[in-house]
């Protein structure tokens, strides 16, 4: 699976085309596919907006990259898999306002908070929807789940695909927003 790439006068646009038994089922959003790209450790760096915290209808642009790999459990509860995540960023400032002070560690601290809950956010949305809506495991997360079961019939009895509409997920994730003066410092 890899993510369509659109160049239009100067500006990106892309997404991920999802199939599923070589039929199109769906298509992921742009932030949809970072997603994806987190959860598969294909990240290096992209470029997201968060809301503001301090300012209402405002955004803070953040170059995000991957801080090290995701790390990924699965467990089977009452025959549903439950499907731990965890992701480790590190964030540089692209955007400032004037009215926020990027040398204090409680404004930082807001900014992490932010930043994580909105991704947090994003991923969920994303996971909810390839196994709700498109029933299609891109990320493969059906490695985890074979090593569950004990002889190859037990896997294929499992059908992996249609018990994957069936997951729980719980998405933990860890940004580091660089401070002060290296927070407007993009690497």
């Amino acid at each position: 699976m890899k993510p369509l790439l659109k160049i239009q006068i100067g500006v990106e646009t892309f997404g991920t085309a999802v199939f599923y038994d070589d039929k199109l089922v769906g298509e992921l959003t742009g932030m949809e596919t970072i997603c994806y790209l987190l959860v598969t450790n294909k990240l290096k760096t992209c470029t997201i907006s968060i809301p503001d915290p301090f300012t209402s209808n405002s955004s803070i642009d953040l170059r995000i990259n991957k801080k090290k790999n995701s790390k990924i459990d699965l467990e089977f509860i009452n025959g549903s898999p439950y499907i731990s995540i965890e992701v480790f960023l590190e964030g540089f400032g692209l955007s400032l306002d004037e009215d926020t002070n990027y040398s204090s560690s409680d404004d930082i601290n807001t900014i992490n908070r932010y930043t994580e809950e909105y991704i947090k956010i994003q991923l969920e949305n994303y996971l909810y929807k390839t196994s709700k809506e498109l029933n299609s495991d891109i990320s493969g997360f059906g490695k985890y789940a074979l090593s569950k079961y004990l002889t190859w019939e037990e896997w294929i009895d499992s059908n992996w695909l249609e018990n994957y509409k069936n997951a729980f997920f719980d998405v933990k994730v860890n940004v580091y927003v660089n401070s002060g003066y290296e927070f407007n410092k993009a690497p």
